[in-house]
């Protein structure tokens, strides 16, 4: 029972308002999510009306099954303890739940105080013994925090008995809030006064308020019906006449009244000294509520579709979010990012590694260069050629054939070389019914093919990766927005639907990326100037390959001049030819005329070779064809430029000068071998010509099929989310609503935890109200 008392201004009458607060499920023991306080009966003025009405509410408490409204009426001679009132189904001995009373009156103190029920150790027979621990712990839930702690201890029984004073004793340590209330003084038997004599002066088991003493009407007296008044005056009449109460030290702790002056004045130096941390403990409170109904997810609308919808559209908003890799969402595609830098050092590793010389050259030339690099490499480098010397020194055909054979290494694996007379052997594998000097364009193609035989495989590793990374962020994605609704279908069914959308979505994107590696199986293109300039800057790579190779070959032959003057002159032993027919003397000589009597070294000397692509000469590539057969070997060239009868001197003046250049030349057929082709002059065109277009291919590849996953997966998967979604879930149908319900019912327990902490937050928020209006 709460009793919460107000001191009435003069004159105005004494007046109770009783009611019922229901606060507790009394089966299940748990708060409710809404506090009820309900007026039981009219207003009271008249004192002696309030027993019976009291009686009346505690049983309208204690029979929660029938209505409070049948009790206020009741009529109590009706009462049989072996038969519950009104048609309850059980009548309960205890409850968590509150009769109240607003009591107002001139001559009553402002107090309010909490009546608990006696600590019980025993019930009777067929009774619940869970009564036992419910007392206890109501009464230990209600004297915790600041409150005054009134310990009404009975004089019938010995204070070391009494359970309620070791209770109080737990959660008052110290005694700072406890004052104990001693009864029954009227039922001592002889000599046993001077025991609780002691008690009452504090010289045994001492309380920091200390002890008072009141004598409440026995039961003959409460039959009499007296007033309030009337049994103030007999008690303390009674404490007067006995001499060991009247004799003693502490008679300012006998009776009612003062009893109750003490505890008003108590109580407000409590209030004076806990209000400041009351109201801090209740602030605490209300943000420490609001923060635990943050973390709990919203309670779902009362029109499920339109939830089911919102919830759909969240999800589907946020996923093309990180498609399209805002700012705060760019983790996705930072994710995809290395798989399609992976994938272009894996095909930059598949290029053709052609060498301008022979396997056996290789091993009897040590400063033969091993790999050469990308030309677009030595451009981004002003010392590219020593940069490359100096790799090449590192790298041998060992590591080649022995380095990350298992693919464990983090490089990608290098191509094995092919050698130039593995490359002729190749091309030669290819003849058929071509005419001599031709060379048949499935050779080309059979190398370029050879060259992108990994292109698949490497294609489907990086979308792989891809793949991995967009389903971890959509499961992440559908537990954060379905996640609340694991023991309903929806996780599950949601789960279900985004694995079979990203199966067809990687089917289709794993067959546009065949498809796209398929195109490049046909050599194609029409980035002409890309093409030309490669295969310039390759097809000069490997002549001048073939160039250092006679340097060290003549090496071993010098002694003070450029060959041996015992050893025959062959065409690779002059190197430096170039170099000495631009010199100023050669230019400057009648054999130059307008393109030189005599072709440079390194080119070819017969039309051998079919091209991927037309010559840039600005006429037809039939024009082109018959000019050249009109035109003769090149080897007569010199010969038809310059009349007959001016041939012999300029041959004889070239001659002197090479001769005084240190070149062992004395006739004509001397220098006709200096000026012969080399003999692998048409497989360096073949090598550069398809190491050229794999070139153009590479930059064509690393940049459509990232771009092919994007479209096709990335996006698509963005694109058809939110459709996806709404017509598994079954959200385009009739009876959408039912669905939506069904796939959105909430955790009880969530429901039960929110509801509780929406009911206590609303009660922190009208304590911490109060308190703020409160002065003390």
């Amino acid at each position: 029972m709460e009793c919460r008392l107000t001191q009435a201004a003069p004159g105005d009458a004494w007046k109770c308002q009783v009611s019922l607060r229901y606060e507790f499920n009394d089966e299940t023991g748990k708060r409710q999510s809404e506090v009820r306080e309900k007026l039981f009966g009219p207003l009271v003025t008249d004192p002696s009306l309030l027993e019976d009405i009291l009686r009346r509410a505690q049983l309208a408490i204690l029979n929660p099954s029938v209505d409070h409204g049948k009790f206020v009426d009741f009529d109590l001679s009706l009462l049989n303890a072996l038969h519950p009132p009104l048609g309850s189904t059980k009548q309960l001995q205890f409850s968590k739940n509150v009769v109240c009373l607003d009591l107002a009156g001139e001559s009553v103190t402002d107090l309010s105080f909490i009546d608990l029920p006696g600590i019980i150790s025993n019930v009777a027979p067929g009774e619940d013994r869970g009564n036992i621990d419910l007392v206890r712990n109501l009464v230990t839930e209600h004297i915790q925090g600041n409150c005054l702690i009134l310990l009404t201890l009975t004089m019938r029984d010995d204070l070391e008995n009494q359970s309620a004073a070791f209770l109080a004793k737990q959660v008052d340590p110290k005694g700072r809030r406890t004052i104990g209330v001693l009864t029954k003084p009227d039922t001592l038997q002889h000599g046993e006064e001077g025991a609780w004599l002691a008690i009452l002066e504090g010289q045994r088991h001492p309380l920091f308020h200390g002890y008072y003493m009141t004598k409440q009407p026995a039961t003959r007296e409460l039959l009499e019906k007296l007033s309030w008044e009337a049994a103030r005056e007999r008690e303390k009449e009674y404490f007067d006449s006995t001499p060991i109460w009247a004799k003693s030290s502490a008679t300012n702790r006998l009776g009612t009244a003062n009893l109750t002056k003490n505890l008003s004045r108590l109580l407000s130096g409590l209030i004076d000294q806990t209000l400041p941390k009351l109201r801090l403990d209740a602030s605490r409170s209300r943000e420490n509520t609001r923060q635990l109904l943050t973390k709990l997810p919203p309670a779902i609308s009362e029109n499920p579709s339109a939830e089911l919808l919102r919830m759909i559209s969240t999800f589907s908003s946020e996923f093309r979010n990180y498609t399209t890799g805002l700012s705060e969402y760019a983790s996705l595609i930072q994710q995809c990012k290395p798989a399609y830098e992976g994938f272009r050092d894996a095909i930059r590793a598949t290029a053709p590694d052609f060498r301008p010389y022979t396997a056996k050259e290789k091993r009897k030339y040590a400063q033969l260069t091993v790999r050469f690099k990308d030309p677009e490499d030595d451009e981004e480098k002003s010392n590219s050629d020593e940069d490359e010397e100096d790799e090449d020194e590192d790298d041998d055909d060992d590591d080649d054939e022995d380095s990350d054979e298992d693919g464990k290494s983090g490089k990608s694996k290098k191509t094995e070389p092919m050698y130039v007379d593995e490359v002729q052997k190749y091309i030669h594998g290819s003849l058929t019914r071509e005419l001599p000097f031709n060379v048949p364009f499935s050779a080309k193609e059979g190398l370029i093919r050879k060259s992108m035989k990994e292109w698949e495989e490497h294609a489907l590793d990086c979308f792989n990766i891809v793949r991995e990374c967009v389903a971890d962020q959509l499961d992440t994605l559908v537990e954060k927005h379905f996640g609340r609704f694991a023991r309903t279908t929806l996780l599950d069914t949601v789960f279900a639907i985004i694995q079979r959308l990203i199966e067809k979505r990687q089917d289709e994107t794993v067959t546009r990326l065949k498809w796209l590696i398929k195109l490049e199986h046909r050599p194609y293109t029409q980035n002409h100037h890309y093409l030309s300039s490669y295969r310039d800057k390759y097809l000069s790579k490997y002549r001048g390959e073939r160039r250092k190779k006679n340097k060290a070959r003549e090496e071993p032959g010098r002694a003070g001049s450029p060959v041996n003057s015992n050893r025959a002159p062959t065409p690779d032993m002059f190197p430096s030819l170039d170099s000495f027919m631009q010199s100023p003397q050669t230019m400057n000589s009648p054999l130059q005329g307008p393109r030189g009597a005599f072709p440079s070294r390194g080119t070819p000397m017969r039309s051998n070779s079919t091209p991927l692509m037309p010559q840039r000469t600005g006429m037809p590539p039939q024009q082109q064809q018959q000019q050249q057969q009109q035109q003769p070997p090149p080897q007569q060239q010199p010969m038809m430029q310059q009349p007959q009868q001016q041939a012999q001197p300029n041959i004889e003046n070239l001659l002197s000068q090479l001769s005084a250049a240190g070149y062992p030349v004395k006739s004509h057929s001397d220098l006709e071998r200096l000026f012969a082709s080399d003999p692998y002059e048409e497989v360096m065109v073949v090598m550069a010509e398809v190491r050229a277009y794999w070139q153009v291919a590479f930059k064509r590849i690393i940049d459509i099929l990232p771009l092919a996953i994007d479209e096709d997966f990335l996006c698509g998967l963005e694109q058809e989310t939110m459709d996806t979604l709404m017509e598994g879930l079954g959200m385009v149908g009739a009876d959408n609503s039912a669905r939506a319900a069904e796939f959105l019912a909430e955790d009880p327990e969530i429901v039960e935890q929110r509801d509780q902490l929406a009911a206590k937050l609303a009660r922190v928020e009208d304590v911490f109200g109060r308190l703020s209006k409160f002065k003390s």
